[in-house]
């Protein structure tokens, strides 16, 4: 498929998987100012995945942290893509929610470059389709809303919005032992003329080693590729050692009262001078990343 033909995708979901999405939506509001948040449940008496069928129950919630949605996600019963992950990995850093116009000719596009359909459904007001990526096992999910879903950004103000101002976040980390594939790969995906991969100095704690590195915009989020290294000690090479899921931390601007001392790690970019620090939460370990 010709670069002028490929469908425009438009990454503006963060999905993570969390033990309990009521408490998690608690913390969401109260640590970082992130909502209103749409809290459902969503049943499906027979539901099918791969060889698979039963029933299948899923806490859900939703809401904003800027120009960003947030998905809060815990499968109670049954089997699907999400599911997958939450088995073998518990928190964590699930899924780029990915809009656009035509589920199916998305699907072919992104096939047409390495990515794997792995599920597709329906659900009211939303097409979606889970995709394998050479970064990770459904890592992308595209959703093409219908005449009735309401765009990115309106969802219903169910709960009481935050007194705290939000910590906007505009970034997704992604670390892949792949680094080449996955950059042609997202090169493509996402139209990056110009993005050009570069090896930088990582400074981590007291450590530091040389990762290469490549940013894009992708929608209301920059997308970062990272390098992993086999039996690295950064938290890069950390997050690829434990299985085949790229995605690592969503992230934003540190606020003026971010707490450092709550902080699991603090790193350093030093060509860029980019400083930035990585919180543990319902989210999962390592899932949030601020930068000052």
């Amino acid at each position: 498929m010709s670069e002028e033909a490929f469908p425009a995708l438009r990454p503006a979901q963060c999905c993570f998987v969390v033990d309990d999405v009521a408490q998690a939506v608690d913390e969401c509001r109260t640590r970082f100012g992130w909502g209103p948040f749409q809290q459902f449940s969503a049943p499906v008496a027979d539901a099918r995945y791969r060889d698979w069928t039963g029933p299948k129950r899923t806490d859900v919630a939703l809401g904003m942290a800027g120009r960003v949605q947030v998905e809060l996600i815990h499968v109670c019963e049954g089997r699907d893509t999400v599911a997958a992950y939450q088995s073998r990995y518990g928190t964590g850093f699930q899924h780029l929610g990915i809009y656009c116009r035509d589920r199916e000719r998305a699907i072919t596009a992104l096939a047409s470059c390495g990515a794997r359909l792995d599920d597709r459904g329906e659900y009211t007001g939303i097409r979606f389709a889970f995709l394998d990526v050479p970064s990770g096992p459904g890592m992308f999910e595209l959703l093409q809303p219908t005449a009735s879903q309401a765009p990115p950004g309106e969802v219903a103000k169910l709960d009481t919005p935050s007194s705290r101002e939000a910590i906007a976040l505009d970034r997704a980390t992604i670390a892949t032992p792949k680094f080449d594939e996955t950059f042609r790969f997202f090169s493509t995906a996402f139209r990056w003329d110009g993005v050009v991969a570069r090896t930088r100095t990582l400074r981590y704690g007291s450590s530091e080693t040389r990762l290469r590195r490549a940013r894009g915009r992708a929608g209301a989020l920059e997308l970062e590729l990272i390098e992993a290294q086999p039996a690295g000690s950064d938290p890069y090479s950390q997050h690829a050692a434990r299985g085949d899921h790229g995605l690592v931390h969503a992230g934003g601007r540190a606020p003026d009262d971010a707490a450092r001392e709550d902080a699991a790690l603090e790193c350093t970019w030093l060509e860029e001078n980019e400083t930035f620090r990585l919180y543990d939460w319902s989210g999962g370990p390592k899932a949030l990343q601020l930068r000052d």
